[in-house]
């Protein structure tokens, strides 16, 4: 069997040797390699220093004995003429430029520049850029973010800018998600959205891609790519310049060419891709879909411990597209048997706030509770909403602590009865107010969090962005072929 020939997408994800040219002490591209399992493979070019960081530095990369299969461009736009030549000399067969100051400037002579390496490039060397962060990928240890985790996972990002990138790699701490590969393209001079679009499609470490766009120079293929990727995997997209002053800042960016709002939104509804309106929404709608089985419907259950602002949940989900509906008979039977009648609901929002106080291994606790909702054949996902940290505080004095473990085990255990048994994505909101939180609140709301992040379900600070991740949710599962 004869191997198979590379591609540009090996050598840009997982390049066997890296060349940073403009490397020192301070830049982010070597700080952030010298961390990585790429260190080794990894070449220094500077003709101002000898060694950086204790490694040592070359003048030219033409200099470096070894092939080079990535190089990673940091020095100021006007020797960024210079240095790519010197790559193409080399046969590097991709460069990632990070310089900025290019066509994003609105400057005749800087993007006269920019034409001057797009055409130097043609056909000699495959450029992501200029103006971007470029590609990180945890399997290859490639990074320019030098806090970013090393974790491999499987959602895949594609963004015109470095900071969404950026965030997004340290939203992967603070929120467990793991990534496959990430890349910023910047003002794509040659390689565009639709290049990693279908890179991403078939790749088979990215289950889920996340894509920030601003505009594109290919309409046509854009819509090919979407369709393609939105057709194999959840993609979840969220697009900037939407308002005329947002279509002025993508301009001034990277220099996109941004059509209108309702020719984008055409553009992702038919193509299947499901659009968000903010980075928020787009970092909690990746958050469910990593973590959920797709429901079966749009008909959620909400568990609360409020009877009052059960009306404003029901308004949410209904605004939202989610349907609350009634529960069955023999799911109401059950649940009369265990939910005291005073003080609750036995409806749809659930409110069963007293049996928050009742963690006996006995039968008639919340997990119990919550096997009984998710069983309902007319119920497709849960939510589960917790914020009684001061009531049982209150309540309970010093027992709280214990309390609260035993209070975890059981939603966990009803919670995954939900998902792993009956197949129903949970969307948990454990809601604290910032205003009116102690360091004791803190220590409660933290512990519930991440009792649920561990064992890998999505979490939510408030109500709404909960029910906007699962109204996503159920919008894919419609948008499936065949549905």
């Amino acid at each position: 069997m004869t191997e198979r020939e590379p591609n540009v997408f090996d050598y840009i994800f997982n390049p066997r040797t890296v060349a940073i040219v403009g490397a020192s002490r301070n830049d982010l591209a070597t700080l952030a390699l010298l961390s990585t399992k790429i260190k080794d493979r990894l070449f220094l070019v500077n003709p101002k220093y000898q060694e950086v960081l204790g490694k040592k530095c070359y003048r030219s990369i033409l200099d470096v004995e070894e092939r080079i299969d990535y190089a990673v461009v940091g020095v100021a736009s006007m020797l960024v003429p210079q240095v790519l030549n010197e790559c193409i000399q080399k046969g590097v067969p991709a460069a990632h430029i990070y310089t900025a100051g290019f066509s994003e400037t609105g400057i005749r002579e800087r993007v006269e520049l920019e034409k001057e390496i797009q055409q130097m490039a043609k056909g000699k060397i495959r450029i992501i850029g200029p103006n971007c962060l470029g590609v990180y990928c945890p399997h290859s240890g490639l990074s320019v973010i030098p806090e970013a985790s090393q974790e491999e996972g499987h959602v895949g990002i594609i963004a015109q800018s470095g900071s969404v990138v950026e965030s997004l790699s340290y939203f992967g701490k603070t929120k467990n998600l793991k990534f496959s590969k990430m890349v910023s393209y910047g003002n794509a001079i040659d390689l565009d959205c639709p290049d990693f679009l279908e890179s991403l499609t078939d790749d088979p470490e990215t289950r889920i891609i996340g894509l920030y766009i601003e505009g594109s120079k290919n309409g046509t293929r854009l819509k090919t790519a979407l369709s393609k990727a939105a057709s194999q995997k959840p993609l979840i997209v969220i697009k900037g310049g939407m308002t005329e002053h947002g279509i002025r800042a993508a301009s001034s960016h990277t220099a996109s060419m941004a059509g209108t709002p309702e020719m984008w939104r055409s553009l992702f509804k038919q193509a299947g891709a499901i659009q968000v309106e903010s980075f928020d929404e787009l970092v909690n709608t990746i958050m469910a879909f990593d973590r959920s089985p797709f429901p079966e419907g749009n008909a959620a259950a909400i568990i609360t411990n409020s009877g009052g602002f059960s009306v404003i949940q029901t308004d949410l989900c209904w605004r939202a597209g989610i349907d609350i509906p009634r529960f069955g008979l023999e799911t109401i039977q059950e649940l009369r048997r265990w939910v005291p009648i005073a003080g609750t609901s036995i409806g749809n929002p659930l409110d069963a706030w007293p049996i928050y106080y009742n963690v006996s291994s006995a039968s008639g606790n919340l997990a119990d509770i919550i096997k009984v909702v998710a069983a309902d054949k007319g119920i497709h996902s849960l939510v589960f909403q917790f914020d009684q940290f001061r009531y049982l505080r209150r309540a309970l004095g010093q027992r709280v602590e214990s309390h609260m473990k035993l209070l975890i085990d059981l939603v966990l255990e009803g919670c995954q009865q939900a998902r792993d048994r009956e197949g129903k994505p949970v969307m948990v909101c454990v809601s604290l107010d910032p205003y009116l939180e102690d360091e004791e609140d803190r220590h409660y709301n933290l512990m519930m969090k991440r009792g649920f992040m561990d064992k890998g379900f999505p979490v939510y600070s408030t109500l709404d962005t909960a029910i906007k991740a699962l109204a996503n949710l159920c919008r894919f599962r419609t948008s499936l072929p065949g549905e």
